[in-house]
């Protein structure tokens, strides 16, 4: 399998949601740790964790449980609650109620997280860049420190330190995230900033023809890639966390009936199939589906 589909999203983050009673379980306490045992590894660039923030929590709950079989428990902490969802056992997700500093009330997004060793330090950098700080930096009891900060191209990302590590580098199931996808104006312009500031090592995506992609990698593994906004109605610089599914075209067929709308058809590519879907709220979230190497089991 590529080294860049070995990393997938385990991270917990808190944000404040308002949920009607209904599906999810309830629980009253914290949230779990992020890394379970804990350790004392940390993998600065990883991906570890992606939250959906959305006016319809309800619905997003609904729609991501049926698609992936991902299992929601809604944990309530200091009067708010947040959803988590689980693939597995293992936490793969959050979804929270859109926050005022998301300029699109109107739409649903999701947000990816990148560990970093100083959250602050990073956030300060990314300020200095022409960018801003969105929320934190700050603690959170049994998870660590966590912000969310936007670049001078207008890309949301979060950055989040753990207190119990971070997860270790697995193979992704079905149900995982396994790559993540990030859409700029003018990726040209934009290489220094994930080197210099969020610690990439940024080389061209040899796949590609274009001149304007490149991968973002870190620690020996390719972490996710860069590219132009795609020349589609709606689209807009940001993040695009994949999740692996075993069939795709059987995840598509589910997409409408469940209030979703497919926004780039299935393509195949030498490892992979891979499509492009919007939850019921408008958030975009893509699908691969890995095909074999020749000979493997």
């Amino acid at each position: 399998m590529p080294s860049r589909l070995r990393q997938y999203l385990r991270l917990l983050a808190f944000a404040a949601l308002a949920l009607p009673a209904g599906s999810p379980p309830c629980v009253a306490d914290d949230l779990p740790p992020i890394n379970s045992p804990a350790s004392t590894d940390w993998f600065p660039g990883k991906y570890v964790w992606a939250d959906l923030f959305t006016s319809d929590p309800a619905a997003a709950t609904r729609f991501y449980s049926d698609l992936f079989d991902w299992t929601p428990t809604m944990i309530e902490r200091n009067g708010r609650s947040y959803v988590v969802f689980e693939n597995g056992g293992r936490p793969v997700a959050g979804v929270a109620v859109r926050p005022h500093w998301l300029n699109d009330q109107t739409r649903g997004r999701w947000v990816g997280y990148i560990s970093v060793s100083d959250v602050a330090s990073t956030a300060a950098k990314v300020t200095a860049h022409g960018g801003q700080i969105l929320f934190g930096p700050r603690a959170l009891a049994q998870r660590g420190e966590q912000a969310i900060v936007v670049d001078d191209q207008g890309v949301l990302i979060g950055l989040l330190h753990s207190s119990s590590g971070d997860p270790g580098e697995y193979a992704a199931d079905p149900g995982d995230w396994v790559w993540a996808q990030t859409f700029v104006g003018d990726p040209a312009a934009a290489v220094g900033y994930f080197h210099d500031i969020l610690g990439y090592e940024v080389t061209p995506d040899t796949r590609s023809n274009r001149p304007d992609a490149f991968l973002l990698s870190s620690g020996g593994y390719a972490r996710g890639g860069l590219g132009p906004v795609p020349k589609r109605p709606g689209a807009q610089p940001g993040w695009l966390g994949f999740v692996r599914v075993t069939d795709l075209a059987a995840t598509i067929a589910k997409v409408p009936s469940l209030g979703g709308a497919v926004l780039v058809a299935p393509k195949v590519r030498a490892d992979s199939k891979l499509a492009v879907i919007a939850d019921p709220s408008g958030a975009s979230i893509g699908l691969i589906e890995l095909i074999p190497e020749p000979g493997a089991p």
